[in-house]
């Protein structure tokens, strides 16, 4: 029997259908042939051993905002995670420790980088552009080129005695040590894969199946394998192959997805190799004794992987093409682990069904729709964010936008331009994106081209008048002045078209500057503009605004009236995450002038701008004590919190009940009978039953009935029932089943007086005050309370139906 189940043993396809607690006690998942799949506790099976290696978890997460291609670990004091992204851009951080450095020097995606011990303060790194650079870690510019490919250099490694390797697309090996290049001829495709055995010995792939050792006299021996990725540690050489499997020493590994990429290294002495797969896991495996284990995390291909030490435990990193820098280790019996103020992946406090039906909002809008994600700083909102990048992937380009980064590098216009252009060439292959950039020259060029048109006829005419000045001699020293010459000119004509395609297609942000000073009207190019980007997206556009709140007020402002007047009426939606405080703050103090002359009782300025730019306004969801338990049990790495007694059958029973509601009432009324821990278990699906398309037609025409309590418009009624059923949902998802004709008083008040809200929020006991004449009111208020349509809402709330209706 035991040999029937060896060469399955260790399929890893099914294991992360098993809750973690078992992974981690050692009982597998397999398939025996022709059975059904079983559980199997360990050592039921001749062979299976409880697993060797300790769990890793993740300890740390870094939002790079664009495909991370591969990652390295430079072991400095304290250690360096280092990163190649498509943006050209290679990027390190301290691990653990916030602050991110950025080295710029490459002309396009960096596809490999590299560190070693033995070249301290150094990485290196290629990329599309062909050249393998060297880094230094505490210096500034663009890297020392070691080498230029005849095409692309797909793949860089480092090792003992300052010895560097590389291979590109021009078929060719490269080593460096201490100075000494040499060319290592051998494959006859591209080489896409390089790394160094002992330290020294250079170990490379290629697309045409070829894996190649070098011996010291640089000739290559090897075997026939499609590998996809190639590492070494030691004399150990680790493969992953384009058929799923991963070799080590003899050791076969079948997987159920192609291993992107792939390190080794001794942990406790014991071989280990960490695979990234096409299918977002991280596998990593003890050859020597069979365990293995899921690290899951990545929403897209794992495009890199490598091993390092922080304070003396072994870590993982990881970098994909969902955009993310990760960092795993051993948690430490005698240590909390690290709690990286990230945001979440994992959705501990139900944020992803309203991200869900945020996702669900958009699609049934067919015109641009801002959407205003609404809570204090560390409330979740990035959280929320990347739950909806993940759900709006599918149907829309997605355009993260980190308002706090990107503020004071150029104008709001052009950072907002150069998001979304970095997500349409996203889309495409490398020829569409050369064709995206000709294709944008040649827009713009045909709405402002005159001007251009006459620099490059002065350029040209320049350049041929050097030419012909230098050419008319004779001599061989005249020969020499005629080249100068040449490069000159040309060299002249380079310039101008440089400074020219940075004019046209807004590249930096001086050549924006620029175009700002140098234009009548610059804005109305700039919008047109933002419509023919937004026209060659292959979906709908759909901003993912985040930190805003962590800008100055003229920042605020800046960027959200560019929104409004340049890239609204293009087309693309916009979700933004901040503080709605902040942003009134902001908006009162720029137009402070304005204040008494445009505000309206109970409706403050700040008020009056959101409602102008933000058609739906979505406040992050509270936590209720039960959810704070179990996320700080999260936290920390400890066992479930121990449930009440009988909590099992009284969640069969509410959820037997919700199943057979039909309306909002009737779900509200399951969850009222609730406890507050079943109502937490039970949230998502209450939301999903409101939610369907009956259930919505049902509310829509039951809120009718307060129609009276409205301003006399269409837009004020429709603003209602987005904003009530977004509410209804919010209040859920906290387990707070607020009563259908309070949370509409509520939604009222809010949407015609959110001054009025704010001070019932502190002060809930003051809606006893309506329509009274007394000094306890405040003066800036009391025109409001004497109003007489905010009786009919009132009539409808109590204090603690307002503590209820604000989640509070």
């Amino acid at each position: 029997m035991a040999s029937q189940w060896e060469t399955r043993l260790f399929v890893d396809g099914a294991i992360e259908r098993l809750p973690d607690a078992l992974i981690d006690a050692g009982y597998v998942l397999v398939a025996a042939p022709g059975d059904a799949d079983q559980v199997i506790t360990p050592g039921a099976i001749t062979g299976l051993t409880q697993p060797a290696m300790a769990p890793f978890r993740e300890q740390q997460l870094i939002q790079v905002g664009t495909p991370v291609t591969s990652v390295a670990v430079a072991e400095e004091a304290p250690p360096l995670l280092v990163a190649g992204c498509e943006d050209s851009v290679v990027r390190a951080w301290n691990l653990g420790e916030p602050g991110e450095r950025e080295f710029r020097g490459h002309a396009g995606p960096v596809w490999s980088v590299a560190a070693s011990r033995y070249s301290p303060g150094q990485v290196f790194s290629c990329g599309q552009d062909g050249t393998v650079r060297a880094w230094s870690l505490y210096g500034t510019g663009d890297g020392v080129v070691l080498y230029q490919h005849n095409g692309i250099a797909n793949a860089v490694a480092a090792g003992r005695g300052s010895t560097v390797v590389s291979g590109g697309d021009d078929n060719a090996v490269f080593r460096w040590t201490n100075g000494d290049v040499r060319e290592l001829r051998g494959h006859t495709d591209f080489v896409t894969g390089v790394a160094l055995t002992d330290e020294i010995t250079p170990v490379s792939i290629s697309t045409d199946g070829q894996w190649l050792i070098w011996d010291k006299h640089d000739r290559p021996r090897g075997a026939l394998i499609q590998a996809t990725c190639v590492a070494a540690h030691g004399s150990t050489t680790a493969l992953g192959t384009a058929d799923n499997e991963v070799h080590v020493d003899g050791s076969v590994l079948r997987l159920s997805a192609e291993p992107r990429s792939i390190a080794v290294t001794k942990v406790d002495d014991v071989t280990t190799v960490a695979i990234g797969g096409a299918d977002g896991l991280i596998r990593l495996w003890q050859p020597e004794t069979g365990a293995l284990s899921n690290l899951p995390g990545h929403a897209g291909p794992v495009r890199g992987v490598a091993f390092g030490t922080v304070d003396e435990r072994p870590v993982v990193v990881s970098g994909g093409e969902d955009g993310t820098v990760r960092v795993w280790a051993r948690p430490m019996t005698d240590h909390v682990d690290w709690a990286a103020d990230a945001p979440a992946t994992q959705d501990w406090l139900q944020r992803r069904p309203l991200a869900d039906l945020i996702a669900q909002q958009l699609r049934q809008v067919d015109s641009s729709f801002l959407v205003h994600l609404d809570g204090p700083w560390g409330s979740g909102k990035s959280t929320i964010l990347g739950f909806l990048r993940a759900e709006l992937d599918r149907d829309f380009t997605t355009v993260p936008f980190d308002a706090w980064r990107e503020a004071g590098v150029g104008p709001s216009w052009w950072a907002l331009l150069t998001a979304m252009r970095t997500a349409v060439r996203g889309q495409r292959g490398f020829l569409g994106r050369i064709w995206l950039r000709i294709s944008e020259s040649v827009a713009r060029l045909r709405r402002v081209g005159a001007p251009i048109v006459f620099a490059f006829i002065l350029l040209l005419a320049l350049g041929g008048g050097v030419w012909l000045f230098v050419s008319d001699v004779k001599g061989i020293a005249e020969v020499a002045k005629t080249v100068t010459g040449a490069i000159a000119g040309v060299g002249t004509i380079w310039a101008g078209l440089l400074v020219a395609s940075r004019f046209l297609l807004w590249d930096s942000a001086r050549g924006a500057r620029l175009f700002e000073q140098s234009n009548t009207n610059p804005m109305l190019e700039v919008n047109r503009h933002f419509g023919w980007l937004a026209r060659k997206a292959k979906r709908p556009v759909v901003f993912l605004v985040d930190d805003l709140d962590r800008c100055k007020e003229s920042t605020v402002v800046e960027l959200l009236d560019t929104v409004q007047t340049l890239v609204r009426d293009t087309g693309p939606h916009f979700i933004v995450a901040a503080d709605g405080a902040w942003i009134r703050a902001s908006y009162e103090q720029a137009y402070e002038r304005f204040a008494t002359a445009v505000a309206e009782p109970g409706r403050p300025l700040g008020y009056l701008f959101l409602d102008k730019f933000f058609q739906l306004r979505v406040q992050v969801p509270a936590i209720d004590s039960p959810r704070r338990e179990d996320y700080l049990s999260h936290l920390l790495r400890s066992s479930e919190v121990a449930q009440p007694r009988g909590a099992a059958a009284e969640e069969s029973r509410v959820r037997a009940q919700l199943d057979s509601s039909a309306t909002e009432e009737q779900v509200v009324d399951a969850l009222s009978t609730a406890s507050p821990v079943v109502r937490g278990r039970v949230a998502a699906e209450a939301l999903r039953k409101m939610t369907t398309p009956g259930a919505v037609a049902a509310t829509e025409h039951s809120l009718q009935r307060y129609a009276g309590m409205l301003p006399p418009n269409p837009r004020a009624m429709k603003r209602f029932i987005n904003t009530y059923s977004m509410a209804r949902a919010v209040r859920t998802l906290e387990g707070n089943p607020v009563p259908v004709q309070a949370l509409a008083a509520w939604t009222i008040i809010e949407i015609r007086w959110p001054g009025l809200a704010d001070h019932l929020r502190a002060h809930p006991e003051a809606i006893e005050l309506v329509d009274a004449a007394t000094d306890e009111v405040p003066e800036a208020l009391r025109q409001v309370f004497a109003d007489p349509a905010l009786v009919g809402p009132a009539a409808l709330l109590t204090p603690e139906l307002i503590r209820q209706s604000c989640g509070s």
